[in-house]
């Protein structure tokens, strides 16, 4: 008994093209006539095969030591660009980063402005701020004193507002 041709994976006429893919210890073969699009007359010509077919591989990532396992981001690639990859990046970096920060900033902690203030912002300011009045009456600076003041209580409004 003779065998039947392989036939076209879209169309079921004959194949002209025979691709196999091998992905994750898998192949999985595919077959496309002459009058169907694929690799040898697809607009796409130049592209991966599976692109071409509109297989989606799951091609895992390899693991590399030192990177975000989110991103794939290295600390090389920060030391390179100055800039990290996704969030995630700072808990896999923690042991370069909290070094860089204290040497390009003062403190840890962000320090700088923001569009709102969140409500933890607010109640530290205030905290700071009595503080600071504790200390100027303590050392007679009414006049640091008397600005304190005025701003305790104008963030006393924003603290209780929000």
């Amino acid at each position: 008994m003779e065998a039947s041709p392989p036939i076209c994976t879209q169309c079921k006429k004959p194949s002209t093209l025979f691709i196999t893919l091998v992905a994750g210890g898998k192949a999985m073969t595919y077959t496309c006539c002459a009058h169907c699009p694929c690799a040898m007359t697809s607009p796409l010509a130049g592209s991966l095969p599976s692109q071409i077919l509109g297989i989606k591989l799951d091609i895992p990532m390899p693991k590399i030591h030192g990177s975000c396992p989110s991103c794939g981001f290295r600390w090389a690639d920060f030391e390179r660009t100055h800039r990290i990859g996704c969030p995630q990046c700072y808990e896999a970096h923690t042991q370069d980063i909290l070094p860089t920060l204290s040497r390009i900033q003062p403190g840890i902690s962000h320090s700088g402005r923001r569009p709102q203030p969140s409500e933890t912002d607010l109640k530290n300011r205030l905290q700071k701020a009595k503080t600071e009045l504790a200390e100027a009456v303590k050392n007679e600076d009414f006049k640091t004193a008397a600005a304190l003041r005025d701003q305790i209580a104008e963030l006393g409004t924003k603290v209780s507002v929000k």
